[in-house]
């Protein structure tokens, strides 16, 4: 009888001992695999980027979904923006006087314009140096609907000009702009090109809002090839390439490329220049013989544009774009094939009248800011740049100031000019 009971009591034991053991297992494998589920969910949150907010103008909100680069640091809903984007342009562009299509007939459509659809986009090129008015120039093309802008695609070249073929970065520059103006942001140097600064698209109203919130996606060809081919219009104002070379981008028909090369008095570009530390000590850029030089060679460059494409190149000075800034406006953008568009008056009436001192910044008294020279510089700095800009200045219609009284008394620099070749009489 006690073994009996003895047996039963060690039966009780281990059955009960089994119970705990399977207990404790049970519970060790619900306790591993909620860990599993926790580090799951950590790992995909910190993966995450947070809602990417676009700012209040371009009204777009994005969901992160995709990650771009090998790292998987990047994670935005790239088709997300791409059709937002697409959506917007759409709606912008609806009431948008086209040009007409080689048949004289107006193109109407849309596609018949954007790269993914196999269209060809408008293109308009400005050619410039710096300190010349080319910002205010570019951010009036920028202001049209519908534009993707380019705010020197040469940024990442520096503090050099770029004159003709036999340059050792004439081809590798001139490259670059085509690739841009096709939306192929393939290949090392358009990668060191994006690499270059944060802020290379910070004129580019409609990229930029992107590129704010998440600078890494602006590097990348995965998304800035897509969205590019969304837009109907591209601009791009040029300050490190000068005309000779700038001029073979009219030879390329698949480009469909207008240019307008900017001209400004000698006097004020160096005045404007005389205090920017970037440029202090660059040959090319403090020189007065250089950029005088530079004036000379593209004038009669013009010359030959003009005959060669009459309906695709122009000259604009600065001087006569401040003082009517509307009307001159209205005759620059109809030579790109483009309308007087309510943005484009909006943006003029704001930035024409007011002056807003801070670098790059286009908010200016447009009727007295090419002319602060004459206050700015005295008169020996004066003489000086005169001395040595004379054909330039006769060239382009910029008149001498022969005495500091003259300066003191409403001198009036501009003088007519024109590019057409007089008759040789002798």
């Amino acid at each position: 009888m006690f073994r009996r009971v003895k047996l039963l009591s060690v039966k009780t034991i281990c059955g009960i001992c089994i119970i705990f053991l399977l207990f404790f297992v049970w519970r060790a494998k619900l306790w591993t695999t909620g860990n599993h589920i926790t580090e799951r969910i950590i790992v995909q949150t910190s993966r995450r980027k947070p809602d990417l907010e676009l700012s209040k103008n371009t009204k777009q909100t994005v969901t992160p979904s995709k990650a771009l680069d090998e790292n998987s640091t990047i994670c935005i809903g790239i088709q997300d923006i791409i059709a937002n984007q697409r959506e917007r342009i759409s709606s912008e562009m609806k009431l948008f006087k086209y040009p007409a299509s080689g048949n004289n007939q107006s193109t109407k459509q849309l596609s018949d314009f954007t790269p993914e659809t196999g269209g060809i986009p408008i293109r308009s090129v400005v050619i410039s140096t710096w300190r010349s008015g080319s910002t205010f120039f570019g951010d009036i093309l920028n202001s049209v609907p519908g534009t993707f802008y380019y705010l020197e695609p040469l940024m990442n070249f520096k503090f050099i000009q770029i004159r003709n073929e036999s340059d050792l970065k004439a081809s590798l520059a001139l490259s670059n702009i085509k690739k841009l103006l096709q939306c192929d942001y393939s290949g090392t140097s358009i990668k060191e090109y994006l690499n270059y600064k944060n802020t290379i698209f910070d004129r580019n109203t409609r990229l930029w809002p992107v590129c704010k919130q998440n600078k890494k996606l602006c590097k990348h060809p995965d998304f800035l090839t897509p969205f590019c081919r969304l837009f109907p219009l591209q601009s791009m104002k040029i300050v490190r390439l000068r005309l000779p070379l700038a001029g073979k981008l009219l030879d390329d028909p698949e480009l469909n490329v207008r240019i307008a090369l900017l001209v400004r008095d000698p006097r004020g570009t160096l005045q404007s220049r005389k205090h920017k530390e970037w440029c202090i000590g660059h040959e090319d850029c403090d020189n007065p013989s250089t950029l005088c030089q530079d004036l000379v060679t593209e004038y009669y460059e013009a010359q030959l544009l003009r005959k060669k494409y009459p309906k695709r190149f122009r000259v604009v000075r600065y001087e006569d774009l401040s003082i009517n800034p509307y009307e001159m406006t209205k005759e620059i953008l109809h030579f790109y094939g483009l309308p007087m568009h309510p943005e484009v008056i909006k943006f003029l009436n704001t930035h024409t009248k007011v002056d807003i001192a801070y670098f790059h910044s286009t908010y200016r008294n447009s009727k007295s800011a090419p002319f602060h020279w004459i206050k700015d510089l005295t008169y020996e700095e004066i003489d000086t740049i005169q001395n040595g800009c004379s054909e330039a200045m006769k060239l382009w219609g910029y008149k001498k100031a022969t005495n500091f009284s003259i300066l003191s008394n409403k001198f009036d620099p501009l003088l007519p000019y024109s590019l057409i070749e007089k008759p040789n009489l002798s």
